[in-house]
């Protein structure tokens, strides 16, 4: 592992495909029992964590897009608003999709490069829950899943990376290509078909099926080392044949976010990117890494109208987000 690998790696997910045996996917599955999926998952696990039941018919927009906004649920979720359900601990490390393309999507998100961690965490949440559901599985094919690229393990290990110095020198479509090689695929920060907002991308496995989920992990790892190396290589590059542009862009950055009046979304992400790489240069201090990470999730539009505690509309929003932001980044460059 590299040893810079937190400067690159904001999180770590495993992510585990289940359908239930002897019933219909959840594309042909139109009666009570996908209503009875949701509340057989969320009884198996009342001996562990304490954990919330969410029924997308019964959340509100806001609610759900929060859990959608820190990755807990996927948009295809929130749109089941018949059958949809989402089971998450209080930690937020674990969250469970019910009939989004598959009966049951288990998931495990650990802050930093903690694939193994974070696979058994999840491991042991598919044991209790395998205690008291039959899964669909083939002894040939492994679990069967409702998209055929998920069959086998129906496991998908993927690292949430701050990839600036690849994306600024232009260099991220190369490595992209190596990484392919190795079965890996990279998307948005929402996934498949997203944007890489602040730099943000997701690194996962593409091959599931005739290989063991330790397989996976190991593969995926590996690519996350190269890509780390090579992303810190693109840094130094970006800084020595850039530094007093690159220098006044990320003070700029600082100065825009401390200060603005009104702020959008797209502008916070593009410019909290530039922040976040002088931190890494040390052009920018702050006392607490984590919470500035953390502030990139609560500047979602949904999430800062949940901390306001009341509705804005789209202006009044941006509003909102430049002064949260700018009191939050003010207090940590103390």
């Amino acid at each position: 592992m590299s040893q810079n690998t937190d400067d690159v790696v904001i999180s770590s997910r495993i992510r585990l495909a289940r359908n239930v045996n002897d019933i219909p996917f959840p594309s042909r599955l139109n009666d009570e029992r996908a209503s009875l999926i949701a509340r057989k998952v969320y009884d198996s696990l009342q001996a562990g964590d304490s954990y919330d039941l969410y029924k997308m018919s019964n959340i509100s927009e806001i609610d759900g897009n929060v859990l959608m906004e820190k990755h807990l649920i996927s948009a295809d979720l929130l749109n089941n608003n018949q059958f949809g359900a989402a089971i998450i601990n209080e930690s937020e490390t674990v969250s469970i999709m019910i009939n989004e393309e598959d009966h049951i999507r288990e998931q495990s998100i650990l802050k930093g490069f903690n694939l193994k961690e974070a696979y058994e965490k999840i491991n042991a949440v598919d044991d209790c829950i395998a205690a008291r559901i039959r899964f669909a599985f083939d002894p040939r094919l492994g679990y069967l899943t409702s998209c055929p690229t998920n069959l086998g393990t129906g496991l998908r290990a993927s690292v949430m990376m701050f990839l600036p110095g690849l994306s600024i020198t232009k260099n991220l479509d190369s490595c992209v290509n190596a990484v392919s090689r190795l079965n890996m695929t990279v998307r948005g920060v929402y996934g498949e078909g997203s944007d890489a907002d602040g730099f943000l991308y997701q690194v996962s496995n593409q091959k599931t099926l005739g290989v063991s989920e330790s397989e996976i992990i190991q593969s995926v790892e590996t690519s996350i080392n190269h890509i780390v190396d090579t992303e810190l290589r693109a840094r130094e590059v970006l800084l020595r044949n850039n530094e007093t542009e690159l220098k006044d862009r990320i003070m700029r950055a600082w100065g825009v976010l401390t200060n603005a009046y009104t702020l959008s979304t797209d502008e916070f992400m593009r410019l909290t990117a530039f922040v976040k790489l002088g931190v890494y240069y040390g052009l920018i201090r702050v006392s607490d890494r984590a919470r500035l990470e953390k502030l990139i999730t609560e500047a979602q539009p949904a999430n800062l109208i949940n901390i306001s505690g009341k509705q804005l509309d789209a202006a009044e929003r941006d509003l909102y987000r430049a002064a949260y932001v700018g009191k939050t980044l003010r207090n940590l460059g103390k």
